[in-house]
């Protein structure tokens, strides 16, 4: 009876971490002790349950990365097949792309999801596959560089891109100069693109 009820245990436990119902936090000192201890709690009920322990441990996490890659690949999915909609493609074609941006070594900081939220936000700008190949290469790098939101970073990126006249095949080089202004700067890097796209939406409006 003891051992079926620390089995029970194990499991419910496992099972409450892996769902993110109970999130591990190390954001304070105390925060940091409670997931220790509960972790610590975790590994004694393995060992003290033995073969069985290790047993309930190894089908869990199992079960859980199983789920988790169900989940994931239905969240790429979606996201594809959006963006699909969006710029009047196939979603075949769509998934061609993120297997090409997949491959290409600026975007490997990315996780699946992530590169496919980039290509349907791309898409939701209007922006057709050859272009969003061009734009997610340097969107990514300063993602990456600067740890910025990506949502943020594609509208004003996509902004800047369209302001200054610039098309997709340049985004590498709109890229290069943002960066290169963020290393020369005393500020910030989201302040520096706001100022690029307020400086452009200035002539454009002057122009007009």
């Amino acid at each position: 009876m003891d051992r079926a009820l620390g089995l029970t245990t194990l499991i419910v436990s496992l099972v409450l971490l892996w769902s993110r119902t109970r999130r591990l936090e190390f954001s304070s000192l105390a925060a940091t002790v409670l997931t220790l201890l509960e972790l610590f709690g975790v590994g004694l009920a393995v060992v003290s349950l033995g073969w069985s322990g290790l047993v309930a441990l190894g089908v869990v996490n199992l079960l859980a990365l199983l789920v988790w890659s169900v989940i994931l690949a239905a969240r790429v999915e979606s996201k594809l097949v959006y963006a699909a909609t969006r710029v009047g493609e196939s979603s075949t074609t769509m998934k061609a792309l993120a297997k090409r941006l997949g491959k290409r070594r600026e975007l490997r900081t990315l996780g699946p999801t992530d590169r496919a939220e980039l290509i349907s936000l791309l898409a939701d700008r209007a922006r057709n596959p050859a272009e969003i190949e061009d734009i997610a290469v340097p969107v990514a790098m300063l993602r990456t560089i600067h740890g910025v939101k990506l949502p943020w970073l594609v509208e004003r990126f996509d902004r800047l891109l369209r302001l200054s006249g610039e098309p997709a095949s340049k985004a590498i080089e709109v890229a290069d100069t943002l960066e290169a202004t963020a290393q020369a700067a005393a500020t910030t890097f989201t302040e520096i693109v706001d100022a690029f796209v307020t400086f452009y939406s200035g002539e454009d409006a002057a122009a007009a």
